[in-house]
This record gives C-alpha cells, sequence and structure tokens, in this order.
C-alpha cells in the first residue's frame, strides 16, 4: 500500500511539473482570477459561524482524501455519499452570505442625493455625540449596496428627512421606539423601531458587548451597512462596518468615516488669494 502511495505521488508531482511547464498566460489569469474569488470567499466568513463550517468543509476533503489514498473503503463510501449532496448542503449553510454577495453584485445606484446624505452625516454626528453625553443609547444603520428593506419593512416606516431633534425625539427613553433602530436610506429616515439580527450568544464575540452592539454586528455580518451604536452605558459612540467594531474619539473622527464609508468625498477648501 506505502509503495503504491509513493508511486502515486511522484506521478502527481511529474503531472505538476508538466503543468508548469506548459503554463501560458491565459493560465496565469485564470489562475489568479481563482484566487481572488478564494480570498474574497475567505474574507466574507472569516471570524463567522460560515467560517468555522467552511474550515470543517476542507477538514472533510482532507480525510476523504487520505481515505482513498490508503483504501479505507467504508470512511471513502460515507463521505463520498456526504459529497454527493455538498451542493444543496453549501447553499442551505452559506444562504446568508450568497444572499450578500449578490445584493452587492445586483444592485446598482444609478442616482444619489449627495447633498441630502451629507446633511443627514451631519445630523447623525451631532445627535450621536449629544446622546452619548447624556447616555442615551442610540442605534442608527445607514444602508449602502445591500438593501435593508425587510428590516424597514418591519419597522415603524416614516421615511423623513433626518434630523437631530427628530433622531433625539426617537431615541428618548420614554418614546416607543426608543429600544430599536433606525435606518437612513439614501439620506432620508427611513424607518424607526426596526429589530437588527443579533450577534449569536455562543458567539465569542458577544461576551464583551450589550445588545446595541451585538445587533449592530450581527447586521454588518449580514450586509454592509455602517452601524452607528451610543452606548448608554460607556457613552461612547462606535461605528461597526464588516463585524469590526471602533470606537470614535470624536465628531470629526465619525463624520470622516461615514463620508468615506459612504461614498462622499470631503470638500476641500480653496485657499484664497491675495489681493
Amino acid at each position: 500500500m506505502l509503495s503504491h502511495f509513493f508511486n502515486s505521488e511522484t506521478s502527481a508531482a511529474k503531472q505538476l511539473t508538466v503543468a508548469v511547464q506548459n503554463l501560458g498566460w491565459p493560465d496565469v489569469v485564470d489562475i489568479i482570477l481563482v484566487a481572488l474569488v478564494i480570498f474574497q470567499v475567505i474574507r466574507m466568513v472569516k471570524g463567522t459561524r460560515s467560517g468555522q463550517v467552511l474550515l470543517g468543509l476542507c477538514v472533510l476533503g482532507v480525510t476523504y482524501s487520505l481515505a482513498s489514498t490508503f483504501e479505507l473503503l467504508t470512511l471513502s463510501y460515507l463521505i463520498s455519499y456526504f459529497i454527493s449532496s455538498l451542493f444543496l448542503v453549501l447553499v442551505i449553510l452559506f444562504s446568508s452570505e450568497i444572499r450578500r454577495g449578490l445584493a452587492r453584485a445586483g444592485r446598482f445606484s444609478f442616482s444619489k442625493n449627495k447633498s441630502m446624505l451629507l446633511e443627514a452625516i451631519n445630523d447623525v454626528v451631532r445627535s450621536s455625540f449629544f446622546m452619548a453625553e447624556k447616555r442615551t443609547g442610540a442605534l442608527i444603520a445607514f444602508e449602502r449596496h445591500v438593501s435593508l428593506g425587510e428590516y424597514v419593512d418591519a419597522g415603524a416606516k416614516l421615511f423623513a428627512l433626518v434630523s437631530d431633534r427628530l433622531l433625539l425625539a426617537i431615541f428618548n427613553t420614554h418614546a416607543p421606539l426608543h429600544d430599536g433602530a433606525v435606518i437612513i436610506q439614501d439620506g432620508r429616515l427611513a424607518a424607526a423601531g426596526c429589530f437588527l439580527p443579533l450577534l449569536p450568544s455562543e458567539d465569542h464575540i458577544s461576551q464583551f458587548f450589550g445588545t446595541r452592539h451585538r445587533a449592530a454586528i450581527g447586521l454588518s455580518r449580514e450586509t454592509d451597512a455602517i452601524i452607528i451604536v451610543v452606548s448608554e452605558e460607556r457613552g461612547l459612540v462606535s461605528l461597526v462596518r464588516d463585524g469590526d467594531v471602533e470606537v470614535m474619539m470624536g465628531a470629526g473622527m465619525l463624520k470622516d468615516r461615514l463620508m468615506t464609508h459612504l461614498g462622499l468625498e470631503t470638500a476641500k477648501k480653496k485657499p484664497k488669494g491675495r489681493k
């Protein structure tokens, strides 16, 4: 059996050598594109439960290869039976990631009211740090390419102009909508009182954050939204994106991050000429 293993390994090495020698530029481009796809998939599932599942599938593939090499018939049969329905299993396990990727690829925004979005950013920044000073909790999500329509539909639809006074009124602790999140679409306050997908309690990150942060991280892993969290316990303002939490050290920092992630360029002041 060992001689068969070494012979097959030698044959594989020869085939690999021949393949490398016959490589052309289309093959190199093909390899680079496949590597980019694999990199994006790993980046998408990194730190999530799907990432652990993907690692488990890799281990399963290595196990199947070893079982076939050493002629472990029963183990090979069981794994091959599972692999035959692997496509369906992958669709079920990675449904949220697939939905997120397709939404990014298929949704295009042909027009954006940048002035309205800029005003919304200014009002969100002002109200966020005011609420942080008063220890009032808040959760504000900016929609980007992936639609947040399902969360808007489940909340109280407003479709109002964003203003700091409106945000302060919504997140007032005596207001009926203060527990949920506010969702901003194309510079307008689409809905309030929206409930976002919570990060699973078994996730190791959960123990360090409260409900608002867990909801923000959960939404950022499901979509590409930018979420602002105001902590009533610590009086801090945080920005959550792609599962990462960054504490904002001031209003200028938060505005700069929002403008960058939402595709707005900071206006550059032109130097005044001397008379």
